[in-house]
């Protein structure tokens, strides 16, 4: 039978160094600023994006304008038109 494995030390700084963030952590005006953009402008203008252009490339009249095996006709699908 094998023996316990030999702990990594790098790994056992990180997990040390994970439990005690939250202890070092403080709000400055800069990390404020960072997580307002990042949660909060970033997201909005993302949907924002995502809404305003929402059908407008007909991606799926771009794709499969061939068929996949042999050399049938291809004939496209009611929902493709």
């Amino acid at each position: 039978m094998a023996g316990t494995l030999k702990p990594d030390p790098a790994f056992q700084r990180f997990n040390a160094a994970k439990e005690s963030f939250g202890t070092y952590f403080r709000f400055t005006p800069k990390s404020i600023a960072f997580n307002l953009l990042m949660m909060g402008a970033v997201p909005a203008g993302l949907a924002y994006y995502a809404y305003s252009s929402d059908g407008q490339s007909p991606l799926r009249r771009l794709y499969r304008t061939s068929p996949i095996l042999g050399g049938e006709e291809y004939v496209p699908r009611d929902k493709d038109l």
